[in-house]
């Protein structure tokens, strides 16, 4: 029987596995329930106070996204995902730099939770240096990953499970604290949202561009359609449904923690400003439970995060823009690609030793924002004008409207940003001319 990967010119060599509910925590996962805690203090002083109505923004902005990536997935139920689709649906060449532009995506995801966890690891243990955290960290995320998709399944939901427990008890403790007369004293306000003494619409759009950050990861569920037991109904399905569950957990965040510490200005640390939040509402203990589910959420990122990488780089060497023979070896006995998850382990530990957190939040709003605008086109291209599908808001005007939301949110990233991620795509522009002579070569599947 011809399964709906050998339609599509490729072998089935991985698992299927992955359910819905899979899909849906693995994409939870990957966004982490915790990560408002990454970007609170910076974003809030940003928006003036107003982080969620920035997060509004950026799910709004995601959800016409998810929409899309449901559509290509349907199209193309393979790995490689944004890669995947842009190549198929527009053009190989585009295809590259969309991939090339999610690679740093999902490269800078499982380093930027090496660099947190560790970091929290470290305060909460001095006797353990950083560097020894980060090592830990990588081990336990890189073991996990080689013994199959399956394993990791089951161990994001048991640690996403515990994640939105204590996320949960945060919210109810911030609530309670806030009816005790702690900041506002009220749970109903619209400061969260509108701010007149420090509310301008290009700060919001700023931040709703960085909150961008939070949501990175939904789109990593149409990695796995290969290990899908129901790709073509359930990869769209999850994608809209994480993006769905994991912004509306931001938002109450965002929105009881502005409550209960209503001036942002006067964070002690504004990378802490939550664990300063939860102490002020339910003391050291509180604290103590934020900062464990923060340092879990290193491990389900890392997790989602190194094995969606690794599956990006199976796509790509599957179509020869990488080495074949080497990015497309699989463990003989678990079906995973070992070698790209022993890369995106090293790569890890090199950038957690070595990079600045701020800049790799930037950079990755910066590629996964280029590839949503990819996906968002290759929905246009191939379902309304090559394949004629006349449904106009289906197919053209939805995507559009994802296409310029995402274009507007990424132009106004910060100038460094845009400069370092342009030269990473500099960096694509020369690999991809010498590998296909000068763009007059195509990968042999599409040859075929």
């Amino acid at each position: 029987m011809t399964t709906q990967t050998e339609n599509m010119g490729y072998k089935q060599e991985l698992k299927r596995v992955l359910t819905l509910k899979d899909l849906i925590i693995y994409g939870i996962a990957f966004m982490t329930p915790i990560a408002p805690a990454y970007i609170y203090g910076n974003v809030s002083a940003i928006t003036g106070g107003t982080l969620a109505l920035a997060y509004v923004i950026a799910m709004v902005a995601m959800l016409f996204t998810a929409y899309s990536y449901g559509h290509m997935a349907a199209a193309f139920p393979i790995a490689g995902s944004t890669y995947s689709y842009t190549q198929r649906a527009i053009n190989h060449n585009l295809g590259f730099f969309a991939g090339w532009a999610m690679f740093l995506d999902y490269v800078l995801v499982p380093l930027i939770v090496f660099m947190v966890g560790a970091s929290y690891a470290n305060a909460a243990v001095p006797g353990v240096p950083y560097v020894a955290w980060v090592f830990v960290i990588a081990a336990v995320v890189t073991i996990v990953n080689y013994f199959g998709v399956q394993l990791a399944a089951r161990t994001n939901l048991i640690l996403v499970g515990i994640m939105g427990a204590i996320v949960v008890i945060f919210l109810i403790v911030c609530a309670y604290a806030v009816t005790q007369g702690t900041g506002e004293a009220t749970l109903i306000s619209s400061k969260p949202f509108i701010n007149p003494e420090g509310f301008s619409a290009s700060m919001l759009i700023a931040g709703g561009a960085i909150a961008c950050f939070s949501f990175l990861g939904f789109d990593s569920i149409t990695t796995m359609a290969e290990e899908a037991v129901n790709p073509k109904k359930d990869i769209g399905r999850a994608a809209i449904l994480a993006c769905l569950i994991g912004g509306g957990i931001f938002i109450l965040q965002a929105y009881v923690a502005q409550l209960v510490w209503p001036d942002y200005t006067t964070f002690e640390s504004a990378d802490t400003a939550l664990f300063e939040v939860a102490q002020l509402a339910g003391g050291a203990v509180m604290a103590g439970a934020y900062t464990f589910a923060v340092i879990l959420s290193t491990l389900t990122a890392g997790l989602t995060g190194q094995s969606s990488a690794a599956r990006l780089l199976f796509g790509m060497g599957r179509d020869e823009v990488l080495p074949k023979k080497f990015f497309t070896h699989l463990h003989p006995k678990y079906k995973t690609p070992v070698y790209n998850i022993l890369i995106m382990c090293v790569i890890g530990i090199i950038g957690a030793l070595t990079m600045n957190i701020a800049l790799v939040t930037e950079l990755l709003n910066f590629g996964g924002l280029f590839g949503f605008m990819c996906v968002n086109l290759s929905v246009i291209v191939y379902y309304f004008i090559r394949k004629k599908e006349r449904n106009v808001f289906q197919y053209l005007i939805l995507p559009a409207l994802g296409f310029f939301i995402c274009f507007y949110l990424w132009i106004n990233l910060s100038s460094t940003a845009l400069m370092v991620g342009g030269s990473w795509m500099l960096v694509g522009i020369i690999y991809a001319a010498i590998t296909t002579k000068g763009f007059k070569t195509k990968p042999p599947i599409l040859s075929e």
